[in-house]
């Protein structure tokens, strides 16, 4: 009897904890250099044959866009200037990695919100190598606002954003030979913008973000079949404006605001969340380091994660760590 007693009692504590205990402690996170010429928020990060980049983005908590676009040299821990983005400035852009080349557009660059000038279609291709910018065919869509985006197979997947009156449930797929953007089937979900996705290359998840309200589900999509399936959501109310990143195929989601203000319960948070594939639970792996923020960005450099940057409701940061889960 008291066997069945303790195991009632474990069902219900394990039911009204959507947190599963994890056996790894929690990630420890190294200080790295800052930006040379200040923090930014909503910008946008990629790292591509061991160096990480981070540009456009804002300087403060509404304006102040920016074009340009800095190298992160993780061995000398330095940021170097790198040629600037030749589009508007803009935030809530998108970046992705294709043959050691990033692809870089979509966002938002108005300060007014209805204005349909400030949702940008353009698409360009950065290479490294020769520091030289090149744009590519235009984004078919008018939800350019706080995408999503992630690579399989060498070809660029981007959707679920904001067109300025409405959240967008599309998603397309971008071939980089042919320069070409396919539409796919739309998400089954509810549509949203400032989601997050991430992949190892084989797996790829996506969710949370806010349409009205913050939403916690979470999803696996298969590109093959172009497909998706929910699985267990993130275990809070949601939140939107989060990094998402996988670093030695552990999934990682922090950071971001579950939305509204300071008499209605809204926040910003510091927490780094591990999802477990295998078993489908998630994990509280602790919080980065020197406050919670939103718009912060995020990318892998040989098995190491990095995170950094971003804004509270009344300051924008310029601290940057790596860490390894």
């Amino acid at each position: 009897m008291q066997v069945l007693l303790s195991l009632y009692i474990c069902l219900i504590i394990t039911s009204c904890n959507n947190l599963t205990k994890s056996s790894y402690p929690d990630i420890e996170f190294n200080q790295k250099a800052s930006l040379p010429e200040g923090g930014r928020s909503s910008a946008v990060g990629f790292a591509i044959n061991g160096k990480g980049y981070v540009a456009l983005g804002r300087t403060g908590t509404r304006l102040g866009f920016l074009k340009d676009c800095w190298e992160y040299d993780p061995t000398l821990d330095t940021w170097t200037a790198k040629a600037d983005f030749p589009g508007a400035a803009r935030v809530k852009a998108i970046a992705a990695v294709v043959d050691s080349n990033a692809y870089v557009g979509l966002g938002f660059g108005n300060d007014e919100v209805y204005q349909n000038n400030g949702y940008f279609k353009d698409f360009w291709m950065y290479n490294p190598s020769l520091n030289k910018w090149k744009q590519k065919a235009d984004f078919p869509s008018a939800s350019t606002d706080a995408c999503v985006s992630f690579v399989y197979k060498n070809n660029i997947y981007v959707g679920s954003g904001y067109d300025g009156y409405g959240f967008k449930d599309d998603f397309w797929k971008y071939d980089p030979k042919k320069d070409s953007w396919t539409q796919l089937s739309v998400f089954p979900g509810a549509s949203r913008s400032g989601a997050v996705i991430c992949t190892n290359g084989d797996c790829v998840f996506f969710g949370t973000g806010f349409r009205a309200r913050n939403i916690n589900d979470w999803w696996e999509y298969f590109p093959e079949t172009d497909t998706w399936k929910k699985v267990k959501s993130i275990p809070d109310s949601g939140r939107e404006n989060a990094v998402a990143l996988c670093v030695n195929n552990r999934y990682l989601v922090s950071t971001g605001q579950f939305f509204g203000g300071d008499l209605t319960v809204g926040h910003v948070k510091s927490d780094i969340l591990e999802y477990d594939a295998t078993l489908n639970v998630w994990y509280n792996r602790g919080n980065i380091p020197n406050g919670k923020r939103q718009n912060a960005i995020a990318f892998t450099i040989n098995g190491k994660g990095y995170i950094g940057f971003g804004e509270n409701n009344s300051m924008v940061f310029n601290d940057f760590y790596s860490f390894e889960p």
